[in-house]
This record gives structure tokens, C-alpha cells and sequence, in this order.
């Protein structure tokens, strides 16, 4: 797949810093997996072998596919995930503009609570789905058709690459209605490139949570990638962060500031596409919302973004931030 352009691409620099980071962890994860008695048996092949974001993905699903039948000593466990290197045609990975997806629609029993694994952005305990042939077959062709049509809806307002980089395993869990208190998706560091989704049956706020949740993981890898990580997750400083009405270690506030800035921007989008009236009326509701709370942040983030010790990043950060504050002024003019 040629690099999607899209206005919110990441400059050609850290992109390169991000890929090579991932090239690297997946070569880590085939060390780990050496060391857990699965051989060199199983190289990368099919649409892995030329896909990077779906290979950096299934590598860490496979990785905890294999850990935990090794410890329930089941070696025809262990060969089933070593095989999903070679041959991915089991996990029916379809076609999209972004490249090709892994779609699962696991019942909540299915899912995996490992504290360890399930840690989320926020510090939550969220329950992950370890993709297998099984899982796979949980998704409909009108799961296939939603998350085809969002994933064109965020092409088409301009975050082609942020989902073709960081999506690649879709994950849908609970269909809800509009009208329910709370809707929830996450992903975490051990799972990358992997969104679960609380959803709506309808294609443009699935769009709005898969953007969410590729920001997170583009910017867990940015900030490996430039050695930060560490920095960022040590020390006592506290910010302020209103989407959750509570205070944030650094990296979880920067965490939020870049997710919701994203999802702002698209927000905005939806205000000037043509749209029903009761989606633009979401849209502007959770644009309101978002830019609230993005200018309650501002002196925080003056002083989070300062720890950022990588000047090219810090500026994108902000430039982020600074698209949704100032696209509300020029709006109001």
C-alpha cells in the first residue's frame, strides 16, 4: 500500500524514526518468542510480509497467543499462533483504502483480563481480544461494511494516515444506542495497532473512535521511538486534564491533549460536511466539548509540554492543539 497524504500526517522524519522503532520491537518479539521455545519455523508471509503496520500488529497478538499456551503447555496451541506469521487467511483479513484489517466481534467472555495486558491510556483495566481464526469468524459482513465505511469517512476528512498506520486489528464489542450514558473504546500499549470499540451502528462515529484510538497509538510510538517514553513515565508532576476531571501524569495528559485534538479536528470536519442534522448536531455538542476543555488545559499544557524533550515533537503536539483553539477563532470571525 502506497502512503496514504492526509493533512494530519506525520512529517516524513518522525515517520521514518516511528517505522524503524517498529521494525525493531517486532525483531524483540521474535527474540521473546525464541526464547519461549517457538522456533524460527514460522517466517513472515502472506499479507504480513509487505504490510508493516499488520505485521507490527499480529506480532504482539501472536506473542500472547504463544505465551499463554506455554504455560498451559499446549504445543498444537503454540504452533496454531506461530502459523498466523505465515499464513493469515484464517483471520480473513479484508481490503480497505487504508490496507487490510483484522475485524473481530467477540462476546465480552471472550475477552482476555490480564492486568498486565489490559492496562489502557488511562489506567484502566480494559479486557483485550487476542485475535485467532475463532474471533474472526464473530464478524458479520455488516461489521465488514461499518468499519469499511468509517475507515473512508476518516480518509475523506483528512486522517488517512493516521488510521492506515495505526489500525490494523478492529475489535467491536458492545453496539449501543445514541442515547447511552457512556461509550467506551480503548487500546493499549501491549496490544498496538489494535482498537476496541464500544460503537454506534453508524459509520461516522465509528470513524471518530478509530481516529481516537490511532492517535493513541501513533503517540505511544513516537514517544518510544524517540527514547521519551521512560521520561515521560517517571516523576511526580501532576497536570490537570478535563476530559477526565481529574489530574494526569504527564504522558497520560499529553495522551489526552493529542487523542482529543484529533477527534476535535474531526468533529469540525462533520460541522462542514453534509451530514444529516441529527449527526451535525453530535458533532458540534462534541466539538464544543472538546474545545472547552482542550483551552481549560492551556497553562497545564504550557508547562507538560515543556518535558517533551525532542523539539520536532513538541511542536507537532502543539501545532495539533493550536489547529482545533485557532479553527474555533477563524470560525467565530
Amino acid at each position: 500500500m502506497g502512503e496514504l497524504v492526509s493533512n494530519y500526517a506525520l512529517p516524513a522524519g518522525l515517520r521514518e524514526q516511528v517505522d524503524v522503532y517498529r521494525e525493531s520491537k517486532i525483531a524483540r518479539v521474535d527474540d521473546l518468542l525464541r526464547d519461549l521455545g517457538a522456533k524460527d519455523a514460522y517466517p513472515w508471509g502472506d499479507t504480513a510480509s509487505s504490510d508493516l503496520p499488520l505485521r507490527y500488529a499480529l506480532a504482539h497478538h501472536v506473542f500472547e497467543g504463544v505465551s499463554r499456551a506455554v504455560r498451559d503447555r499446549d504445543r498444537g496451541a503454540i504452533e496454531s499462533a506461530m502459523m498466523l506469521r505465515t499464513d493469515e487467511t484464517s483471520l480473513s483479513p479484508f481490503r480497505t483504502e487504508i490496507g487490510p484489517i483484522l475485524l473481530i466481534h467477540p462476546e465480552w467472555g471472550a475477552l482476555t483480563d490480564d492486568a498486565a495486558l489490559s492496562e489502557d491510556i488511562a489506567r484502566v483495566s480494559a479486557p483485550v481480544a487476542i485475535v485467532s481464526p475463532e474471533l474472526s469468524a464473530t464478524a458479520t459482513a455488516d461489521d465488514r461494511e461499518l468499519v469499511l465505511r468509517a475507515l473512508g469517512t476518516a480518509v475523506d476528512a483528512g486522517f488517512g494516515a493516521t488510521v492506515a498506520r495505526n489500525t490494523r486489528v478492529v475489535a467491536l464489542i458492545a453496539e449501543l444506542r445514541p442515547t447511552a450514558a457512556k461509550i467506551r473504546s480503548w487500546t493499549t500499549s501491549s496490544l498496538p495497532a489494535t482498537a476496541h470499540l464500544d460503537y454506534f451502528a453508524e459509520h461516522r462515529y465509528v470513524s471518530r473512535e478509530l481516529i481516537h484510538e490511532a492517535a493513541h497509538t501513533e503517540l505511544n510510538d513516537l514517544f518510544a521511538a524517540l527514547g521519551i517514553a521512560g521520561d515521560l513515565h517517571r516523576g511526580d508532576a501532576v497536570f490537570y486534564a478535563p476530559w477526565l476531571a481529574t489530574e494526569r501524569p504527564v504522558f497520560g495528559f499529553l495522551h489526552g491533549t493529542w487523542a482529543f485534538s484529533h477527534v476535535a479536528l474531526f468533529c469540525r470536519w462533520l460541522l462542514e460536511a453534509d451530514v444529516e442534522p441529527e449527526i451535525s448536531a453530535v458533532a458540534e455538542m462534541m466539538h464544543t466539548r472538546y474545545v472547552k476543555q482542550l483551552h481549560a488545559s492551556r497553562q497545564d499544557y504550557d508547562r507538560a509540554v515543556e518535558l517533551v524533550r525532542v523539539p520536532e515533537l513538541a511542536e507537532l503536539i502543539t501545532r495539533r492543539r493550536d489547529e482545533v483553539l485557532v479553527g474555533v477563532s477563524s470560525r467565530a470571525d
